[in-house]
């Protein structure tokens, strides 16, 4: 039994090491709010933003059903060890905006996912705007291309930054699925 997700994708997926210190660079140099939004079933992506956060001075705060989830899971299979205190989303609004990080679902432009109500103005506790940025630390699903822009769109009309790993010039993403070379070994 084996992953075909990236049977057609020539070459190595890459490391999950190479995104984790490109995150750690790129979140440090950021100001004001930021949120990163990945796959909460990627648990090594999950642990190299927190990291990320705590390396920036950053306190996290988890967004999203999903996240919360995925986090309490790993934490009591003990698969995430050492996890900082974490911030309630009521409280995270009290946080100056360059110490607090928001690990949000919703990477693929789901309306109900944390982003997209963030985006929609429709979120109970947390804001982004004008001098915030949002990091999105995944890839496109095909399918998905316009719920991802529209959400992204109505980010950049709050004033909010938008990266993505097409935008940078240093990895921020690699797929947790095997290419065709791995998948040869």
């Amino acid at each position: 039994v084996c992953d075909s997700t990236n049977v057609f994708v020539d070459g190595e997926s890459g490391s999950e090491a190479t995104v984790r210190k490109n995150l750690i660079e790129l979140i440090a140099s950021l100001e004001g709010r930021v949120a990163v939004a990945t796959f909460a079933s990627n648990v090594a992506r999950v642990s190299t933003v927190i990291e990320a956060a705590r390396q920036a001075g950053r306190s996290v705060c988890l967004a999203g059903r999903s996240m919360h989830k995925i986090v309490d899971a790993a934490v009591q299979t003990g698969v995430l060890k050492d996890l900082p205190d974490l911030v309630d989303e009521a409280d995270a609004g009290s946080f100056p905006s360059d110490k607090i990080l928001y690990l949000c679902t919703g990477s693929q432009g789901e309306e109900r996912a944390a982003l997209g109500r963030i985006a929609s103005g429709s979120h109970r506790h947390i804001v982004l705007g004008e001098g915030d940025t949002v990091v999105f630390s995944s890839r496109v699903i095909p399918g998905n291309e316009k719920g991802i822009f529209d959400m992204q769109n109505a980010l950049a009309e709050k004033g909010v930054r938008i990266i993505t790993d097409r935008m940078t010039p240093k990895t921020i993403h690699v797929s947790g699925h095997p290419a065709r070379d791995e998948l040869k070994q």
